[in-house]
């Protein structure tokens, strides 16, 4: 791509040739512009050539008198030029503008004591643009017209010469051979150009009329009015707004294309919804038709979602939830790709398709009896449906829709957990390896993160991208309560078991937390940096650094926690790259425990307190048994720290206490199953975009890649070299690592072989693999 200016550039080095056998180089070259035709584009120009101006002083331009010139030409250093002004070498000269002078004044400076004078020296030692003497001056007309310059196929009549002075400016911008294919310019076509973009144009018009005829000069008024009849069939004058709502929202024709422009960045039009919604059509349509895009109107959304709201809550007594959900999935989540959930009006069209995911994956769990096989498990692929879980809360934002996802979430959700907590208490209770210690090296540094769930280190993980990130299982100590398991992943050695309540202890029985425990590390020396502070220690030794944030916000805020959690993550990925930055050669990640988060409050069971040490020692979720108390019918365990102490675990999901939400402390995978994540800094050149998995839920397709930071775009296509043959997006991703892309049911069925391909955004393939749609084979 060539553009017009860089034609003008090219003429203006071009001009600095000189015979280098019989000649030294030109000092500058001289650009007389008696008529000031090009004075409204020097600045454009001064990017790619570095001009000076002749002028009173205004140093932002790099203009000033002919001394000052003189003195830029012999000494550029010691001047104050400014940032935008292009580097001069041997192949981008020097140019000297000359705005209202002539070649010949400059000549005769010589014989005169006038401000020029000190020009006519330079004149000496210079080239001349245009160079043959008497040649009349380039104007923008002569120049892009001629064969020396671009070549144009100008009109030349004085309309045309007029618009061109008025559009100079962007038509600079603008390629050579776009315009070439555009024939003949006239001033018609000209002044078209000053809507950088009549589109956009457009669309401001409608969102503001008022200020946009405003910012409007006579010549672009002109352009948006012809444009709009000649285009769009419509007088912005005689019609107005509304006139050009309707028309948007029937999308016809070349409406098409503005609202396909709209709903690239609808925000930029905060009043075009409201219109759209005045212009809606209230006549039903006769003879069985209808509106072919009713998305177009606000309210048609809002109708949806109020309508998915009701069929959520009722999930909660439907005969079969899952297939209902997948239903839902299938109607709304198209919404999730249109403008209103842009702009955040479809938060339950995102809601459902998470819901549909999670009742796909419920279905397909393992059902293993074994504890390794369980944890496995949960560690490979378990831990999505948690995920799924949360980010099916957060999508909510209103009380009135959280309510109707949590709903969904007890008929979809929350039974699976109670039922895999089951299974795993049922392996658990024949004998639980908690483990505690952790070995380090020397240059690790450990960061731990209360409540740092499976499902979130994952997420960590994902934010850590190009680092080489190892994330891996480990059973909490038990009970999984902070007393309990910060100690077991703190790197020192605790001789010493047992203590009160749940609180391991050291060789004095002083519970192992607060000074305690940075007592502990410094006797292991190992570093403690404060979290707040950013602290960075020596990187030679050990340390540790740590955060509650994510286990506060869980007890306080409950479902809001699906809120805030991704800040906090963020925090811990930025701590984990402060310190590998600092030259910390290994991070580990560790918590001592993970949380329960269901759709509905956890069933109460009863425990009687005098089979218990006392309140100090019951938690919701577990408590401690006295040593001669009858045991309950419930799951016990020995204390991790001390096999003589039992444990006991509300069953399943159950607490003893009512209407607990977010807890820990009792026998679950999400409680128990911990992250352990290693971070190097390893290789982090670019790695190849690879596709790690693909997964099907109806007609939704989601795609998981690595590396997690690549910029892509993901599509599905019926061949993959064939942009033609696709059938469902393009999708920018989701969050980084993850893209969703819906294929449209009509050209591509369930059971259609397909390919999912992974662009760069050139669109170049990266990667691609072979697909069912629908998750058929």
């Amino acid at each position: 791509m060539t553009l017009v200016r860089a034609v003008v550039a090219k003429a203006l080095r071009d001009a600095a040739a000189f015979n280098a056998g019989a000649n030294s180089a030109p000092a500058a070259v001289l650009w007389a512009d008696p008529d000031r035709a090009w004075e409204p584009v020097i600045r454009s120009l001064q990017e790619a050539v570095p001009i000076l101006v002749l002028g009173e002083y205004d140093l932002a331009i790099a203009q000033g008198p002919a001394l000052w010139l003189r003195a830029v030409l012999a000494s550029p250093d010691a001047a104050e030029l400014p940032p935008h002004l292009a580097e001069p070498d041997e192949r981008n000269p020097w140019v000297i503008y000359l705005p209202g002078i002539s070649r010949g004044s400059v000549v005769e400076a010589s014989t005169l004591d006038d401000s020029l004078a000190p020009l006519a020296e330079v004149a000496t030692r210079s080239n001349w643009w245009p160079s043959a003497i008497g040649q009349t001056p380039w104007t923008p007309h002569s120049f892009l017209a001629s064969k020396q310059g671009a070549g144009l196929d100008l009109a030349g009549d004085a309309s045309t010469k007029a618009a061109l002075g008025e559009v100079l400016d962007k038509l600079l911008l603008e390629d050579v051979d776009d315009l070439k294919r555009k024939g003949r310019l006239d001033s018609a076509r000209l002044r078209h150009l000053v809507l950088d973009d009549h589109v956009r144009t457009l669309l401001d018009w409608i969102d503001d009329p008022e200020a946009t005829r405003a910012s409007l000069t006579g010549v672009r008024w002109k352009a948006l009015v012809a444009s709009c009849k000649d285009t769009y069939g419509f007088s912005p004058e005689k019609d107005g707004t509304l006139t050009a709502a309707s028309k948007l929202g029937s999308r016809a024709g070349e409406w098409n294309a503005v609202w396909q422009r709209f709903a690239e960045n609808p925000g930029r039009y905060p009043n075009i919804p409201g219109l759209l919604d005045q212009a809606r059509p209230s006549v039903v349509p006769l003879f069985g038709d209808t509106d072919p895009h009713p998305d177009s109107w606000p309210s048609w959304n809002r109708d949806q979602e109020e309508a998915l709201r009701s069929a959520l809550g009722a999930l909660t007594t439907h005969p079969d939830p899952r297939s209902r959900v997948v239903e839902l999935a299938a109607v709304h989540s198209p919404r999730e790709e249109n403008v209103w959930a842009v702009l955040r009006q479809a938060p339950l069209a995102r809601a459902v398709g998470h819901l549909a995911e999670l009742a796909d994956r419920v279905a397909t769990a393992s059902s293993a009896s074994d504890l390794e096989a369980q944890v496995a498990w949960y560690g490979n692929e378990g831990h999505t449906v948690d995920d799924l879980a949360l980010r099916a809360i957060a999508s909510a934002k209103t009380a009135q829709d959280r309510t109707a996802v949590a709903a969904a979430l007890g008929a979809l959700y929350d039974s699976w957990v109670d039922e895999s907590a089951r299974a795993f208490q049922k392996a658990a209770v024949a004998g639980y390896p908690g483990k505690t210690g952790l070995d380090i090296a020397a240059a690790t540094a450990v960061v731990y993160v209360d409540a740092l769930r499976f499902d979130l280190a994952t997420r960590v993980a994902r934010r850590l991208s190009p680092l080489v990130v190892a994330v891996e299982t480990r059973l909490a100590a038990f009970p999984s309560v902070t007393p309990t398991g910060q100690p077991a992943v703190a790197p020192v050695a605790i001789t010493v078991g047992g203590g009160t309540a749940f609180d391991a202890a050291d060789d004095q029985g002083r519970s192992l937390k607060g000074a305690i425990l940075r007592s502990a590390l410094a006797s292991a020396n190992v570093q403690f940096l404060e979290w707040d502070a950013a602290e960075i220690g020596d990187p030679a030794g050990k340390a540790w650094t740590q955060t509650n944030s994510i286990d506060s916000l869980g007890h306080s805020h409950g479902h809001a926690l699906a809120d805030l959690v991704d800040q906090q993550l963020d925090l811990v990925a930025e701590r984990v790259r402060g310190l590998l930055d600092a030259g910390w050669r290994r991070v580990v990640i560790v918590t001592d425990h993970g949380f329960l988060l269901p759709g509905q409050p956890a069933q109460k069971v009863t425990l009687p307190l005098q089979v218990t040490e006392g309140d100090t020692a019951r938690k919701p979720r577990v408590a401690r048994l006295k040593a001669a108390a009858a045991r309950p019918d419930f799951p016990i365990l020995p204390w991790t720290w001390d096999s003589s102490v039992d444990m006991v675990s509300a069953p399943g999901t159950a607490a003893f206490e009512a209407g607990r939400l977010y807890e820990h402390g009792g026998l679950s995978l999400q409680e128990c199953v911990i992250p352990v994540v290693t971070v190097t800094r390893g290789d982090t050149a670019a790695a190849p975009v690879q596709i790690e998995a693909v997964r099907w839920t109806g007609q939704r397709c989601r795609i998981d890649y690595g590396p997690a930071e690549a910029e892509v775009v993901a599509e599905v296509r019926l061949r993959p070299a064939d942009a033609s043959s696709t059938v469902g997006g393009p999708k920018s991703p989701t969050e980084p690592g993850e893209v969703k892309v819906l294929v449209d049911e009509e050209v591509a069925p369930s059971g259609t072989v397909a390919w999912v391909v992974l662009l760069d955004p050139a669109g170049a393939v990266l990667a691609q693999t072979q697909t069912t749609v629908g998750g058929t084979e």
